[in-house]
């Protein structure tokens, strides 16, 4: 097992990604989702109040479709997600969007029509804000922190972004976002971990997606591959360069052409900077 663990990890060393989650005629800045409470602290509960979730996009290719499954964590409960609305030009009166509730969590399609009015979604590498959240917070609810943050709806699969012709998906990296509540006090971000560090998946073993976490003590160019037991790339949920901080991204058990895969023992190796970490899960169906 130690000599399988060795020859993959020097594959991703050595081999080219096969498939990179983005334009790959335009490798370019790792496409991403940001997360920011303009008021990320609440005082005090004696009535019902409303906070905005702002969602930024990061593209350097041009995307016509946008799925998005919010989800909030929320410890002592009170807090819910009331909807989700996409904003011009990008998800516009001739565009569409649906909000599709369950497991916890709101499910969010915009699709671009690719008219004046409303093209597809393309920022240049800038941050541009394109949806808004409404968050309902009930009276007395308890000091908690609240961490909003994307998840894997098993309607319509994790966040993803898809091209013009509807044949690249790119899975987008997250910056999530924090709302405090209360004594907790006003912590809007993660500390800077001290190392790279990789965690088990979870769940693991799993049936249709996990999700793995990953921290970077620095700004790094980062790659996270899926391979199988002998050897092969079967996905790249991330390439690209990434910023400090926690991170993590959910794979939903297909592969680089869009396949499902089968039941086995895999291998996801993440490569940063000039480290290397490798961990094993279990996908059973």
């Amino acid at each position: 097992m130690r000599k399988i663990i060795f020859t993959i990890a020097m594959l991703s060393i050595l081999a080219a990604p096969a498939f990179a989650q983005q334009d790959p005629d335009d490798p370019g800045m790792q496409d991403s989702l940001i997360f920011w409470c303009p008021n990320d602290h609440v005082d005090s509960l004696n009535s019902y109040q409303f906070r905005f979730l702002n969602i930024y996009a990061v593209t350097d290719d041009s995307v016509m479709y946008v799925h998005l499954p919010l989800e909030l964590n929320a410890p002592g409960g009170g807090i819910i997600v009331a909807n989700v609305e996409f904003l011009p030009p990008f998800n516009c009166d001739d565009g569409y969007d649906t909000v599709i509730v369950n497991q916890g969590c709101i499910s969010t399609m915009g699709i671009a029509d690719g008219s004046v009015e409303c093209p597809p979604l393309f920022t240049d590498s800038l941050r541009q804000l394109i949806a808004i959240a409404r968050i309902i917070i009930a009276p007395n609810t308890p000091s908690q922190l609240v961490v909003f943050d994307t998840c894997y709806d098993d309607r319509n699969g994790s966040v993803a972004f898809s091209d013009e012709l509807g044949e690249i998906e790119i899975t987008p990296a997250i910056q999530r976002a924090y709302l405090s509540i209360g004594s907790v006090g006003i912590g809007t971000y993660e500390p800077i971990p001290d190392a790279l560090s990789i965690s088990q998946n979870y769940p693991n073993p799993f049936n249709a997606a996990t999700t793995i976490e990953f921290s970077l003590p620095s700004e790094l160019n980062v790659e996270l591959v899926i391979y199988d037991i002998l050897g092969r790339n079967v996905r790249t949920l991330v390439s690209g360069r990434l910023e400090a901080g926690a991170h993590d991204v959910t794979w939903d058990s297909v592969d680089n052409t869009g396949e499902g895969t089968p039941s086995g023992v895999y291998f996801y190796i993440l490569r940063a900077g000039d480290q290397v970490m490798t961990k094993k899960m279990i996908l059973i169906k």
